[in-house]
């Protein structure tokens, strides 16, 4: 029983608040368990979110943000979620309503959706990437904004909008709009009053059809936006810049709060303080300008820009705003706290002294699990926010480590890629991705069992770690989770803290100037610092000519020397044709290749060469120097075509030749012109034909390519191969030929070949029956359905005109079926429908007994009344026959019921009336415990002093039982009461009158207001302390039902309340605007700074500028371990 009291003392000191207010200040999940794991589970902190590796997020961030790096261009999906969009980027919207107007539809309407939310600005808006300019104007009441660019204007298009030819415009509404948007009302009569789109944020586009400037299709669409106006906790308005709107803090701490597609937080669950883990902390931290590599220019440290979407996983869009900023979070004592990266300063420091258990020490994984470079992936913002990768880095020093010795470092290069959505500069990437790259690296973690004094601690705080066998002097860890746990020292329990802590390093969130990398400009020369790297060398040009088949082919062949750098993984080939302003073609060979490659190469033309190397960096050295070389004619040319001939007649002249005899034989090309002087591939060529060498060619030119009866024509032919070699041209040959026409009359039946007349030939109504032979129209003519009523003669369709089967109900007319039509006995039992035979249908007296079925009269059948006593046969009616209640009160005769008649356990409670049971009735000591109903044994119930010891069941007394200040000095005896807490004193629990005492527990002091408004500036719920040491640990815990409170805190008095102080350990002003009362309990814990010796102590609860408060409860524990 001691040991049980002792515990129950020790938990007491978390959980006593809540048994003297009757449960209501504390959760209720503590309230629900007992002993000591129900304090440990209320105080246990819970581990950082997105504790993982800093910048490698999950499938759910990265499936969550995984639009930043698409195309971002307007979809047709209007059931798709709504976006929301954070700080300045380009997205592609929804179109939710689209629909065309106007002569031939020339006009297109679309309304896209931008943002599920109220956006602060749309920039401008893109059509096929391009950033469109405009003009502006006002058009019933609306802003309307005019596309001036001369890619979207077409003077000639004659349902331009203006005369300057404009082709599109649109209109924007941010989503605080109250009412439909005017231009867009005046120009789509399908839209009404009520087409406000409230809450959203949507540009109207009207776009004109235009060919040349469209087209077949819609233009690719994006916009450009600021996004959602934050609320920044550090000014109490919401922003008003573009830093205040990207600042990736207060983007999480809207996400948090937002009630509509974010996590629904509560305002006192957001720790808005400037304090450790608080979010105007981050926000400072997120807000610090950071020095760039030309050392003048700065930026801020962390900032995001980018979206995500309402169905997103909330989970995974914390991971992807956090990624922008090296972040974690944790939920600590009730509230959100969030951390920006950045290195820390210690408070505390765990020494050997302060271990309470042996470590247990988890080191890093083998170095060949671990990354030593990094390439980050990030959205440009120069480049309109397109997916780029930053320059790749690697930690010269970590690859060392992780290649053996002997062994090349190129074969140990171990990159990691990190997801940036957010992040849209190249130098933030750069940051970021050594943050992610440094972190991963430190994996040496442990954890510890302490002192209650590292309770204040929580996660992502950093503490210093001394101890001797580890060989650390002040070595930083960060803090992953906290929680109290009870251990044993003998029979007598002692509060601990349980630390779960991991290496970190400072050099983690440090950044130089001079550690940013520059992407190494097209042909720049990379031949110093640490990615120095050499260019190829003898690069070399040489024709190749093949047989492809029967083909001939030119290749150009390029060879160099690589540079004797192990680093070197690729070479990369470049060219173009000399004419060409830019190198627009590439490829690669890989590691140890020194040859490459370029097919098809065209005869005539000069190419321009060039290499370079790429290393395992993705670091490209300087190309070498251009080299040119003209591709000559490979091989013979062939020979000209022989054989020209032309043959005239009506309407047409016939072509025809004999083609050159070469295997390498291409084609022949036909040339035409109305004057006998050379022709030109540009202006005479008409026909280019294929064929065999040796072959005949014909080909057939007259009215119908446009030529004209009477002209004299000339025609020249030439070959060419496979190589494009041509050979010379033939002679010209000439011809013209007559107009194709027939006299009236001149087709009789004798010049019609057979089948001759097509149905393409006979007009419309032209055959008439006179010209359809007797029997000509047979089954096979008829078109379905083509014999109609009107088509049949009267009488035509007798009996054998009818097919067996072929009359239908649907083809019998109703009361056409007389008697006369009925066979006899046609109609049996399956003719007759169900239900057909009513009773008037049957004759009197037709029905007798044997027509009736067995149990075909049942209870409805019977009239009421119709049975009567004659009509039962003795013993007819047995207990099946009697329906369930059909014998009454009345139905039983008196004194019929005896004791025989009633079933064992047949009469139940609800068969006694009331009262009927007395004292007489029971028999001795017929009554058990399992006769007694829950709670039917009150107070009035039992006895004076009829409950003893020997009747109170062993620990059933609890805490609830014991009414408030039941137990006082006199009835705990102290001898026997010890408890060890934290370090090697033993203490005694003494009545409050006593001065020699080394631990109290204070009696709490509650206030109430029912009234829910209190006095401001003042000091409530006193609680004064007796003779505390100078130096003694106290904790001092506020509670209270709370509405709206703004600078609440405890403060601390050493003179009898003249002068009051800041209490330490808990928040210096709490405000809550939570427009209903709530349960909130907050921690401050401290030593106490007095003069000398011993004093009294007060604490109290300061109500600040604004009290609303139904009830409050401050409650110390004071340890006098002196």
């Amino acid at each position: 029983m001691a040991k049980q009291i002792k515990q129950a003392v020790t938990i007491a000191f978390v959980v006593y608040v809540a048994y003297l207010t009757g449960g209501k200040l504390l959760p209720n999940s503590l309230l629900a368990v007992e002993g000591a794991a129900a304090a440990a589970a209320w105080l246990t902190f819970a581990t950082t979110l997105g504790a993982g590796l800093i910048g490698k997020m999950t499938s759910k961030g990265i499936s969550a943000s995984a639009g930043n790096f698409g195309t971002k261009v307007a979809g047709r999906a209007p059931l798709d979620p709504r976006q929301i969009v954070y700080g300045q980027c380009r997205v592609g919207g929804t179109i939710v309503h689209m629909e065309t107007t106007g002569v031939d539809n020339h006009k297109l309407h679309m309304v896209v959706v931008v943002a599920g939310h109220e956006i602060e600005a749309l920039t401008h808006m893109r059509l096929n990437d391009i950033n469109t300019t405009t003009g502006t104007s006002t058009i019933s009441g609306s802003t309307v904004y005019t596309v001036t660019n001369a890619d979207f204007k077409n003077t000639e298009n004659e349902n331009k909008f203006d005369s300057n030819g404009a082709l599109v415009r649109y209109t924007f509404s941010d989503g605080s709009q109250t009412a439909v948007d005017g231009y867009m009302n005046a120009q789509l009569g399908s839209m009404v009053a009520t087409d406000k789109f409230l809450g959203l944020a949507y540009v109207y586009i009207e776009m004109i059809f235009d060919s040349e400037k469209f087209g077949g299709g819609i233009p690719a669409t994006s916009f450009k936006v600021k996004g959602k106006n934050v609320y920044d906790p550090r000014t109490g308005a919401v922003a008003s810049s573009d830093l205040q709107r990207s600042n990736p803090a207060l983007i999480i701490r809207d996400f948090l709060f937002d009630t509509e597609y974010g996590i629904k937080a509560e305002a006192s669950e957001l720790n808005d303080t400037t304090n450790a883990g608080g979010i105007a902390s981050a926000a400072n931290t997120c807000d610090q300008n950071v020095t760039l590599a030309d050392g003048s220019t700065t930026e801020r440290r962390y900032t995001a820009n980018g979206f995500t979407n309402y169905s997103a996983n909330g989970e995974g869009v914390l991971e992807a705003l956090l990624s922008s900023m090296a972040g974690k979070m944790s939920y600590v004592n009730g509230q959100f706290n969030v951390f920006a990266g950045a290195s820390q300063s210690p408070s505390l420091t765990i020494t050997d002294d302060d271990l309470l258990a042996p470590l247990s020490l988890s080191t890093n994984t083998s170095t060949g699990d671990l990354y030593n470079s990094i390439k980050p992936i990030y959205v440009d913002a120069s480049l309109d926010y397109t997916s780029m990768d930053a320059e790749v880095y690697r930690d010269s020093t970590m690859l060392n480590a992780d290649t053996p010795s002997g062994e090349s470092t190129a074969n140990y290069v171990k990159q990691m890629e990190t997801q940036l959505p957010f992040t849209v500069t190249d130098t933030m990437a750069q940051r970021l991705g050594r943050i992610a790259l440094k972190s991963q690296r430190q994996g040496t973690s442990t954890s510890v069992l302490v002192s209650l004094k590292f309770m204040q601690l929580q996660p992502n705080d950093w503490v210093y770690f001394t101890n001797d066998r580890l060989g650390y002097t002040q070595k930083i860890f960060e803090v992953l989770s906290t929680n109290m746990e009870v251990i044993q020292d003998g029979e007598v329990p002692v509060l601990a803290t349980r630390l779960s802590i991991r290496e970190i390093e400072a050099a983690v969130f440090n950044f130089a100037t001079n550690d940013y990398t520059t992407a190494q400009p097209e042909g720049s020369n990379v031949s110093t610092g640490s990615f120095a790297l050499t260019a190829p060398t003898n690069l070399g040009l040489t024709q190749q000519n093949a047989i492809d088949g029967t083909t001939s082919k030119v290749d150009i062949k390029v060879a160099w020397t690589n540079n004797s750098s192990d680093k070197v993984t690729l070479t990369e080939i470049a060219y173009k044709l000399s004419s060409d302003n830019t190198f627009t073609s590439d490829f690669t060979v890989g590691k140890g290749i020194a040859v490459g490659l370029i097919t098809n190469a065209v005869v005539g033309k000069t190419y321009n060469v060039k290499v370079r190397h790429i290393d395992v960096n993705g670091v490209a050295s300087a190309y070498t120097s251009v080299v040119n070389i003209s591709i000559a004619v490979a091989g013979t040319a062939p020979s000209t075509p022989t054989n020209l001939a032309v043959s005239s007649s009506k309407g047409q002249m016939l072509v025809q030749w004999t083609n050159p005899n070469n295997s390498d034989l291409r084609a022949v090309k036909v040339y035409r012109r109305t004057a006998n002087t050379n022709p030109t591939d540009d202006t005479h060529l008409v026909d280019t034909l294929s064929g065999e060498p040796n072959a005949i060619t014909t080909t057939v030119f007259g009215d119908q390519d446009g030529l004209t009866a009477g002209t004299t024509y000339y025609f020249w032919v030439r070959a060419i191969n496979h190589s494009g070699q041509h050979s010379g041209f033939s002679s010209s040959v000439n011809g013209n030929f007559s107009a194709a026409g027939v006299a009236d009359g001149s087709i009789t039946t004798l010049k019609l070949a057979a089948n001759a007349v097509t149905q393409a030939k006979i007009a419309v109504n032209a055959i008439q029956g006179s010209v359809i032979a007797a029997g000509a129209i047979v089954e096979a003519k008829l078109g379905t359905d083509a014999v109609t009523n009107a088509k049949l003669a009267d009488n035509a369709v007798d009996t054998a005109q009818i097919a067996a089967d072929a009359v239908e109900t649907a083809k019998i007319a109703d009361n056409a079926v007389t008697n006369a039509l009925i066979a006899t006995d046609a109609v049996n039992q399956d003719s007759i429908a169900a239900n057909a035979v009513t009773a008037t249908q049957i004759v009197a007296g037709t029905i007798t007994a044997s027509e009736i079925a067995t149990n075909a009269i049942t209870t409805a059948k019977i009239s009421a009344d119709a049975i009567t006593t004659a009509k039962i046969n003795a013993s007819a009616i047995t207990a099946t026959e009697i329906a369930t209640n059909a014998i009454t009160a009345n139905k039983i005769t008196a004194d019929a019921i005896t004791s025989d008649k009633i079933a064992a356990n047949a009469i139940t409670a609800a068969k006694i009336t009331a009262g009927a049971i007395v004292a007489g009735k029971l028999a001795a000591n017929s009554i058990v415990a399992n006769n007694i109903q829950a709670d039917a044994v009150t107070a009035d119930a039992i006895a004076a002093n009829s409950v003893v010891a020997a009747s109170i069941v062993s620990g059933s007394i609890t805490s609830t039982q014991i009414a408030a200040g039941t137990i006082n000095g006199d009835r705990i005896n102290v001898d026997t009461l010890a408890v060890k807490f934290l370090a090697d004193v033993d203490t005694q629990i003494y009545d409050h009158d006593n001065t020699a005492r080394k631990l109290t527990l204070n009696g709490f002091e509650l206030v109430t207001n029912a009234s829910g408004g209190g006095s401001t500036g003042q000091g409530i719920a006193v609680t004064t302390v007796n003779g505390v040491r100078d130096g003694a640990r106290y904790i001092a815990i506020f509670s209270g039902v709370l509405g709206n409170v703004n600078g609440w805190t405890v403060q601390i008095s050493y003179n009898g309340g003249s002068t009051w102080s800041q209490a330490s350990g808990g928040p210096t002003s709490i405000y809550w605007n939570a427009g209903t009362y709530r349960g909130y309990t907050y921690t401050y814990s401290g030593l106490t700074s007095q003069s000398s010796g011993q004093n009294n102590v007060q604490w109290r609860i300061y109500t600040g500028s604004t009290a609303n408060y139904t009830q409050v409860a401050l409650n110390v524990i004071v340890f006098n371990t002196g």
